[in-house]
């Protein structure tokens, strides 16, 4: 044995001293034992959820452990500070007592004999280590593997016990385990009796959403009282005096505590929604008579807010009840709440904020003047189509009004008796479109893929070309305007018949040009502004739904980009994106984007039977976020000879066959460009940077009736990590892109 008297010296001479210093109450041994039940207290673990209670539970798992390894056989010591080592990664600051603990158990192992002030000081340090543990794998893993290292240190410690204490310790583990029993049984039969009455809270809670979104306030309310009351119900089922003795009982106090404070929580909510509900008269925000009544929409501000504050409240108090302990029927239960509560803060939120905002873009503050661009995407562009008729909408005091319209040439006549106009920015857009001298021709400001953009560009030009200075931007298309047209109802357009929900978008793209096909162009375009002209008089002079039903109606449309909207007031911005309206490009941060726009380059009216297969197969290392992605773009040609020369021919000069779609293609991508074909032969594509991503161009002609295939091959870095995130920005266009995406780890 001389190897441990001549090994081991600093420790074993210090730890086998006076082997009588272990009788009486304050030896060595049980003040380790004191002081790992000190720590343990202080490791964060969370048993019951109690605070108080787990950190009880914590100071007797971590004083057990102690006094086991003060008496335990020294092999299993040596395994748990291994295993101690081995289970604190990620966590630096435990690898050093996890080291301590596993030398002194190796020490141990090679002393003359056991040693329980080593065998103490080993299994406090590594004590402290298990209750400290990063999680690793599936929830309960950690615990595990700490019942794996400690358990043969607690076996070998009772075998050490005499038969009588041994047969004690066991029938006090039964009668703890039998308390625990009991003590669970009418906490369970809690939850049975509250579980209906949380369905029945949560169904009256969203019939009282919807009916106050509707307008429908006093139902509303009556809903919201009785759903407070059946939350109220379930809150006493599980939180009454009878089951107040499962706190005590591991996992089962989570579960009993999940479910109760879900019910307060829901209760709490319920309530005040519905004594503030008399307060939220969404029919308030309805336009009526060509008005809105700016008073009675800011008389919404403050129920508004107090139910978002409560629903923000709320949803911090279900994340916080989250736990990986919690059995799956309360798991469900309180997932699905959680995701009604999210739901209804986020529209309350969105309310607040468009309550806010509202008032000022109604010209509360000042009259407020918007720039109404009307696109046909029978010709388009990258917005979605060429301008070809605008308007002026003016907002003052909650009234509406079309103080100006005409076809887009009326302004570019101006720009042309002036010389041209004068672009100062942005930069970017000046870089890719300044050789197409957009601000001679106004129809053509819609050529970047991003309305803020097109916007500030229309700002500088529209008082040059006789406007006046605007506060922001309305961008439609036919397809938006039969939105609007299935609100407000038919029009009649003299020369053109009726427009109705079901054919407007129809007749403005493709119908006007082949029943008119023999008109001037000027003449043709005379035919949107009018739709734009009569349609706004009836908006701005009529009445409106809901907020809701308006949503309903429009959300086709403002979700594909048919309508747009952007305010140059930073203040209306981030509600303008909240709701779809914004028109903004997606921003490359951390994750991959792709774009592709089709524009025009032949002067016709084509596009309308252009579709486009868009298919990107992407290659991505979660290591690194290294992404290799193989775009293919599939342009069909569905023209046919027949259709009138104004649709399919092309500019005099040109040279194409008529029915010929000539394109200008670009791909939008953060990603580097490795390799382009088109049709399978290499193709020179001019690269330039846009938006904050790659711009990739080349022009392109599809013969009528025919196909062509672009492919590039794309790599780069995205953010690393287990999920790969791709943004889309689809063009809008007459017939839908057929999208399809796939994604596969790199080999």
């Amino acid at each position: 044995m001389t190897l441990a008297s001549t090994t081991w010296p600093p420790i074993l001479a210090a730890l086998e001293g006076d082997r009588g210093t272990t009788d009486g109450l304050f030896t060595p041994v049980n003040l380790l034992i004191v002081a790992a039940a000190v720590g343990g207290a202080f490791a964060g673990s969370h048993p019951t959820g109690t605070p108080g209670l787990d950190a009880v539970y914590s100071a007797l798992f971590a004083a057990a452990v102690t006094w086991a390894a003060s008496r335990a056989p020294r092999g299993t010591l040596l395994w748990l500070g291994i295993v101690a080592v081995v289970m604190c990664r990620g966590r630096n600051w435990l690898v050093l007592p996890a080291l301590v603990a596993m030398l002194l158990a190796f020490a141990g192992v090679w002393s003359r004999r056991p040693n329980p002030l080593v065998g103490a000081l080993t299994g406090a340090l590594a004590v402290q280590v298990v209750l400290r543990w990063p999680p690793t794998g599936f929830h309960g893993a950690t615990a595990l593997v700490a019942l794996a290292a400690v358990g043969p240190c607690l076996i070998g410690a009772v075998r050490t016990l005499s038969t009588p204490a041994r047969r004690r310790l066991r029938w006090c583990a039964l009668g703890v385990l039998g308390l625990a029993i009991v003590l669970s049984i009418p906490a369970a039969v809690g939850a049975v009796m509250a579980r209906s009455q949380v369905n029945q809270g949560i169904n009256e809670a969203e019939g009282a959403l919807s009916s106050i979104s509707n307008g429908v306030t006093e139902s509303g309310a009556a809903q919201l009282r009785s759903s407070s009351t059946h939350f109220a119900s379930a809150a006493s089922s599980t939180d009454s005096w009878w089951s107040a003795g499962a706190r005590l009982v591991p996992v089962v106090a989570q579960q009993r505590q999940a479910v109760g404070v879900a019910s307060a929580v829901a209760q709490k909510v319920t309530v005040t929604a519905a004594n503030e509900a008399a307060g939220i008269h969404y029919s308030q925000l309805r336009y009526t008579d060509g008005r809105f009544d700016l008073a009675k929409l800011s008389a919404l501000s403050g129920p508004i807010g107090i139910v978002n504050g409560q629903l923000a409240s709320a949803v911090a108090q279900l994340r916080a009840l989250q736990s990986g302990w919690l059995v799956q029927p309360v798991q469900t239960r309180l997932a699905d709440l959680d995701t009604k509560v999210v739901r209804a803060q986020n529209d309350a939120s969105l309310a607040a904020q468009l309550v806010q905002a509202a008032p000022s873009l109604l010209g509360e503050d000042g009259v407020r003047h918007y720039f109404v661009a009307f696109m046909t995407p029978a010709e388009s562009r990258g917005l979605d189509g060429l301008i070809a008729s605008y308007g002026e909408l003016t907002a003052d005091q909650g009234r509406l009004t079309l103080t100006r319209s005409g076809d887009i040439s009326e302004l570019n006549n101006v720009l042309a008796a002036a010389g041209g106009g004068h672009l100062s920015g942005p930069p970017g857009y000046l870089a890719r479109y300044g050789a197409f001298k957009p601000q001679d021709r106004m129809q053509d400001l819609s050529y970047a893929p991003d309305l803020p953009t097109v916007a500030g560009v229309v700002r500088q030009l529209y008082p040059q070309a006789g406007g006046g200075s605007i506060n922001g931007v309305l961008a439609i298309d036919p397809y938006g305007l039969q939105g609007l047209i299935g609100l407000t109802g038919p029009i009649e357009v003299p020369g053109l018949g009726q427009l109705t929900s079901a054919n407007a978008a129809s007749e403005l793209i493709e119908g006007q040009y082949a029943n008119f096909a023999t008109t001037k162009q000027g003449q043709v375009h005379d035919y949107l502004q009018d739709a734009l002209r009569i349609e706004f008089h009836d908006l701005t002079t009529g009445s409106l739904p809901g907020p809701r039903a308006l949503s309903e109606a429009l959300n086709p449309e403002v979700r594909r980009g048919q309508i747009q909207f952007w305010s140059f007031d930073k203040a209306d911005q981030p509600v303008l994106r909240r709701l779809g309206l914004a028109g903004a490009f997606p921003t490359a941060e951390g994750h991959d984007v792709l774009a592709v726009t089709t524009q025009n380059a032949a002067n016709n009216k084509i596009d309308p039977y252009l579709q486009r297969s868009i298919s990107d197969a992407v290659t991505y290392d979660p290591g690194n976020g290294a992404v290799d992605a193989r775009v293919t773009i599939t342009l069909h040609n569905q023209a046919t000879p027949a259709l009138p020369s104004e649709v399919i021919g092309s500019f005099t000069t040109s040279g194409l066959p008529p029915g010929t779609n000539y394109t200008w293609l670009t791909v939008y991508s953060p990603l580097g460009l490795h390799a382009s074909t088109l049709d399978g032969r290499h193709l020179g594509v001019a690269a330039a940077s846009e938006l904050g991503v790659r711009a990739y161009s080349a022009y392109v002609a599809i013969p009528a009736g025919g196909t062509a295939t672009l492919t590039l091959d794309l790599v780069g870095l995205t953010t690393p990590g287990s999920h790969y995130s791709l943004a889309i920005r689809n063009q809008p266009m007459v017939l839908a892109d057929h999208d399809s995406v796939s994604v596969a780890p790199d080999p």
